[in-house]
């Protein structure tokens, strides 16, 4: 059988692919929403990058994806959303539902893993309203409500679950109980409810489980960070200090002597990590900004390794370099993905992580993964 799923971002796409990855999957991300193919032997991730579109062009890229697989016989598995319900929610879910008319729909964003969970049909962030939280003032797409029921409106309408989820076992109940009734439904979560819908369908393992299916290519390591949250300043100054990985930041108005430096460090010392300045201004500058320098740092120093912080930046970058699909191999912790492009000649691995997720740590983590290190 063909199978797909769908995300609204390409970290999105990356953290529900781990979990058909761990069920046993072979998973490649297209980037392509509107030209992708199906195929028998791997999970097609979709990322339609609908998380900062109006509503209405996220329900029409939605439903242009669906028909697409639906043209090609491909069985939809599974629908990302955000763990804090950014995005058009609602708009695409309406899409999902006019798609699938008949089928029920279980839907819960929680995560317990990283604090989210549902109570009282509510999302919470450590025990607090998500409307209550830091992720009120995203700079580019605030929550502005908690309840399930009232964000959704008419398409949380009819049959519809909304379960409470404090544990990862409560999320796998709420799966259990909608196998149990039979009949036709699909699940829209996070990527922690992708975990208990993949392994439905789990069987013989055919996928790597560790980064040394195959080596990594040589030459030095970009690291580099489109997202706003703080806990990445923190991240990158472990990684300076753990690995001795320099640091740069790059201002908007005159990147040049940044990515200079970025290059030096590079040959030199073989990583570095690249900083956007803290006044950020609007974040599509920001985007195109890392979309042009980055292809740069990379041909003139050689490195085929780079991490990236944020699924928008990540997706800006690799369209830049001609990247149209993405084959994935490893989760390295919650949310934080292993994949590798084919580039002309080439390849390219590339570690994606959620902007707001991860320890002090995970940075040295992915660096440690990017040089084919484990543990």
């Amino acid at each position: 059988m063909k199978d797909y799923f769908l995300a609204d971002d390409l970290s999105g796409a990356l953290d529900a692919a781990g979990a058909f990855h761990h069920a046993g999957r072979r998973v490649r991300i297209t980037l392509q929403d509107d030209a992708w193919e199906a195929t028998e032997d791997a999970v097609v991730g979709v990322t339609t990058e609908t998380r900062n579109a109006t509503a209405a062009a996220a329900a029409a890229r939605v439903a242009r994806a669906l028909a697409r697989g639906q043209a090609q016989g491909a069985r939809l598995l599974y629908k990302k959303i955000d763990s804090t319900l950014r995005g058009a929610v609602a708009a695409e879910l309406a899409a999902v539902r006019e798609a699938l008319p008949g089928a029920r729909v279980l839907f819960c964003p929680a995560n317990p893993a990283v604090g989210r969970t549902v109570q009282g049909g509510r999302l919470l962030v450590h025990g607090r309203p998500v409307h209550e939280t830091e992720f009120a003032h995203d700079p580019v797409c605030p929550v502005r409500e908690s309840d399930l029921r009232r964000l959704l409106g008419s398409a949380g309408a009819g049959d519809v679950t909304f379960p409470d989820a404090a544990n990862d076992a409560d999320l796998a109940e709420a799966v259990r109980q909608q196998v149990a009734q039979g009949g036709a439904w699909v699940a829209v979560g996070s990527g922690a409810l992708a975990r208990p819908v993949a392994s439905l369908g789990a069987s013989r393992r055919t996928a790597p489980e560790t980064t040394g299916a195959k080596p990594p290519p040589d030459g030095p390591i970009l690291f580099c960070c489109g997202s706003a949250h703080p806990a990445n300043r923190e991240q990158a100054g472990t990684l300076s200090q753990a690995r001795r990985v320099p640091v740069h930041t790059i201002a908007l108005g005159d990147p040049d002597p940044a990515v200079a430096a970025t290059i030096a460090s590079l040959r030199e010392t073989g990583g570095a990590s690249v900083l956007v300045e803290t006044n950020r201004h609007a974040s599509d500058r920001v985007l195109q900004l890392l979309a042009n320098t980055v292809p740069e740092i990379l041909a003139r120093s050689g490195a085929a390794r780079l991490f990236v912080t944020g699924g928008e930046t990540a997706y800006a970058i690799c369209r830049a370099l001609g990247v149209s699909t993405l084959d994935y191999e490893a989760e390295l912790e919650p949310g934080m993905s292993l994949s590798r492009a084919q580039l002309p000649g080439s390849s390219l691995l590339l570690v994606n992580k959620p902007g707001g997720f991860g320890s002090a740590l995970t940075w040295v983590r992915a660096w440690d993964a990017l040089q084919g290190k484990s543990g």
